[in-house]
């Protein structure tokens, strides 16, 4: 995270708003209905590949099928790290909703809360917003008076939407498929249900009740009482992906989840923010 940080605060430089909600939200991305071919399902079994009767078999494999499912398509990602002290009390949390375009324009909404929460947009809480077509970088945030401005993005590519496909959504430097892969590793699964949504079959995997677990990117430790749950479409695309367990942190039990989710695959257009015009 610490890194993370100090990339996006080179991004950030020179801008002086911080806090709250931004002045004006987007509008609403407007959806068109695009056919997707559904690839990656195994025909002998009727299941994603990685995945069998007894729950993931092969975490790469099918977080491989996830990673093809997205390629030059256009989809939605929320992602939401949050550690809560044993009264509920939120201690950190970072959030980012991205929307991005199948020609790769995107815009993405960060937000941090909490004492101990994440300063790469100033102190918590704070608010910002990005966008680019991979010419144009302009963000706003900001309270009563919201800045807006154009920004590059750094030689390594933060800022860029590959970036916010990957760090910048997870807090870690990692790609969507490790990422999968490694907490699908980390944690035994079953096959909880099934279910038929618009003629397509999701799978509900759970995990299998294993008290601890030695988690990839956990935010806390020990963990403890680990709990997961994915959803799985019969392509291979994994919607979503949940992750809570106990820990300490400086000797204070918390409870500590992460969630990314998936949505929009193929129907989410993006446009230029209200605020556009005054940050250019």
């Amino acid at each position: 995270m610490y890194r993370l940080c100090v990339a996006l605060l080179l991004v950030l430089a020179g801008c002086s708003g911080t806090g709250g909600t931004v002045g004006d939200s987007p509008p609403a991305p407007t959806e068109t209905v695009t056919p997707v071919a559904v690839p990656d399902a195994d025909p002998e079994r009727g299941r994603p590949t990685g995945i069998d009767g007894s729950g993931v078999s092969d975490s790469r494999s099918l977080a491989a099928a996830h990673d093809r499912r997205l390629e030059e398509r256009s989809y939605r990602l929320v992602s939401n790290q949050t550690v809560r002290y044993a009264n509920g009390t939120v201690r950190s949390q970072y959030l980012t909703d991205l929307r991005l375009a199948a020609n790769r324009t995107y815009f993405v909404t960060v937000r941090t809360n909490g004492p101990a929460g994440p300063r790469l947009l100033g102190e918590p809480p704070a608010v910002s917003e990005f966008w680019s077509d991979g010419e144009t970088y302009v963000r706003a945030f900001g309270t009563d008076d919201p800045t807006y401005n154009e920004f590059a993005p750094t030689a390594s590519g933060v800022g860029t939407w590959r970036f916010w496909a990957t760090t910048g959504a997870f807090e870690v430097p990692r790609s969507p498929t490790t990422v999968i892969a490694e907490s699908l590793d980390a944690v035994p699964t079953r096959v909880e249900s099934t279910r038929s949504v618009g003629g397509s079959e999701r799978y509900r995997l759970v995990d299998v009740g294993a008290p601890d677990a030695e988690l990839p990117f956990r935010a806390a430790a020990p963990a403890r009482n680990v709990s997961l749950v994915a959803v799985v479409d019969r392509s291979g695309l994994v919607r979503r992906l949940e992750i809570e367990y106990d820990g300490r942190i400086d000797g204070n039990h918390v409870v500590a989840s992460r969630s990314i989710a998936y949505s929009d695959v193929g129907t989410t257009e993006v446009r230029r923010p209200a605020w556009f015009d005054r940050a250019t």
